[in-house]
Formats: structure tokens, sequence, C-alpha cells
């Protein structure tokens, strides 16, 4: 057997056989590991807190036959306080599947788990715009994920001084196909969120009028950059 320590968070908790569970773990060290939490969902038993969605934290396993068992564990942050809040427990459901999509086996991705942790701590804050969060951690995971959309001339002719739409389909401005009519402040959202760092990002605004379609826009955008479906948010009315 082999000792590991991992540091992540657990983004799915799956009942197992009697009372055990199986742990969906996004880690810095590993990627996306699952890890067996044996007994946890007896009376009492004392790494129950570990294996609930949304625990941060160390966790201590042994690697028997391939296999990781959680042994111990310990809190880093506690993000409980959003299962209080219905719609912002859908909104970290979309962020974690997400970033199950993004962060692969065996293949960490610190950027990207970084990304989620922020935007999982700014949930638990009281008044955070949520369509607004969605729209910046969309974005931001499609250009950390290589697909940064092309802002600053045309995507397929490379003209820079005629009226431009976005296209979601070339992934940037264009002035010779068609694409969607987006405003200033979304045009300078999509160009910030693509060259600033994490914490710039995370402190950008836009005007209320613009928010429906920029929401709109980095959803579509990024599942078809990620060739995938983001269903999550469909079960509650955004607007």
């Amino acid at each position: 057997m082999k000792y590991k320590k991992l540091t992540g968070i657990v983004v799915r908790s799956i009942d197992y056989l009697e009372s055990d569970k199986l742990l969906t773990i996004l880690s810095f060290e590993q990627g996306a590991v699952t890890i067996k939490a044996k007994s946890v969902r007896k009376k009492g038993a004392k790494l129950a807190y570990c294996a609930q969605q949304f625990f941060c934290g160390d966790f201590e396993c042994i690697e028997s036959h391939g296999k990781l068992i959680m042994t111990g564990g310990s809190r880093v942050y506690d993000y409980s306080d959003i299962a209080n809040d219905l719609d912002k427990y859908y909104y970290a459901c979309h962020f974690t599947d997400i970033a199950l999509a993004s962060i692969m086996e065996e293949h960490p991705d610190v950027e990207m788990l970084r990304l989620l942790l922020n935007a999982l701590y700014l949930l638990t804050k009281d008044g955070v715009n949520l369509e607004l969060l969605a729209s910046i951690y969309e974005m931001r995971t499609a250009v950390l994920a290589g697909f940064a959309p092309v802002m600053d001339e045309c995507v397929l002719c490379g003209s820079s001084d005629k009226a431009m739409l976005f296209s979601i389909e070339h992934g940037g401005i264009v002035c010779c196909a068609g694409g969607i009519a987006v405003d200033r402040h979304i045009t300078r959202f999509f160009k910030t969120l693509s060259e600033c760092d994490m914490k710039e990002g995370f402190s950008l605004q836009v005007p209320k009028e613009s928010l429906k379609a920029l929401h709109l826009i980095s959803l579509e955008y990024l599942e078809t950059a990620m060739d995938r479906k983001f269903s999550t948010l469909d079960s509650i009315n955004i607007f």
C-alpha cells in the first residue's frame, strides 16, 4: 500500500454499497481522481464531513490495487453555505460541471482549479451577481483552455476598421460573416477577460442592460469551444 495526500475539492459524492461513498475530487496534484470513502454514511462516522459535495481540503489516502481509499482529511475552506441557497447551489454545480470537463485524470491544471475555487468563494458572499459571475467563469475557462476570442480584428479577413459582429462559430469578431451584435461593454468585457489576471477578471462589471446578452453568449461560446452542453442552469429561471 502507498500513502498519498491530495489537496482539492469534492465535486461529486455518490452513495456506494451499503455505507460507502465514491468521491470525485479535483486535486492540485493529480487532476481529477476518484476516492472511496468507506463507512462514511454510518451514523457518527468521523470522516462523513470530508465526503460532502464542495468539501475543500486535504485528503489522506492509501492506494491499494490502483484504487484510492480515504483514511483522513482536514478542511481548508468551508463552502457549505452554498447549499443553503438553491440558486447558488445550481450555479456551483454548473461551475463544477465545467471544471470536470476541463481537468482530466492525471493531468492537474492549477489555474483551472484556482478559477473554480475563486468562483465558489464568491458564491459564499452576499450580494453576488450570479449571472455576471457565471459569464466571467465561463469565458475565463474558455481562455484558459486556449479558446480566447479574437477581439482586435476580424477573425476571417484581419480587418479592424469596419463594423463588427461577434461570431461564436468563428471565435471572435467578424465583418464579413454573420454574427451577434454586441455593445462596447460586452466587447471590452471579452477583450479584458482574455488578457487580465484572475483577480482583475473577477472584478469586471457590465451594465445591467448588457448582462442578459452577455450571459447567453458566454455560455454558448464555451459550449461551442468545448463541444458539449452544460445544462445545469436550465433547472432554474435565471431572468
